[in-house]
């Protein structure tokens, strides 16, 4: 079993690029906080705040548990950072498009 640790983050690539990498790293921020633990990281991409709930539904419905970023300048939320997952448990995850550059 792959003992390696990755941690997924979802982001809204309704948002500018600035806008993205600053939420991006709040997520990730605040799930250090709450998970206390290092892994390698994998970001998704999703378009809009329903998708996003969309995403943390999903997420609700597997038991994974993750933290949610809410920007208060613009009043919504605006990404996730799941807690780390090992071996089978990221499989879950395959259903997600990977974040790609719009260039």
């Amino acid at each position: 079993m792959d003992t390696t640790p990755y941690t997924y983050l979802f982001i809204r690539k309704d948002l500018s690029m600035a806008q993205q990498l600053v939420q991006i790293a709040h997520a990730a921020h605040d799930a250090g906080y709450k998970f206390g633990d290092h892994s390698h990281m994998c970001v998704f991409e999703l378009h809009g705040e329903e998708k996003l709930r969309h995403a943390a539904s999903y997420l609700d419905s597997k038991g994974i548990p993750y933290q949610m970023f809410h920007e208060t300048d613009i009043g919504e939320h605006t990404a996730i950072c799941t807690t780390p997952l090992m071996g089978d448990a990221r499989k879950a995850l395959r259903k997600f498009k990977m974040y790609r550059d719009a260039s």
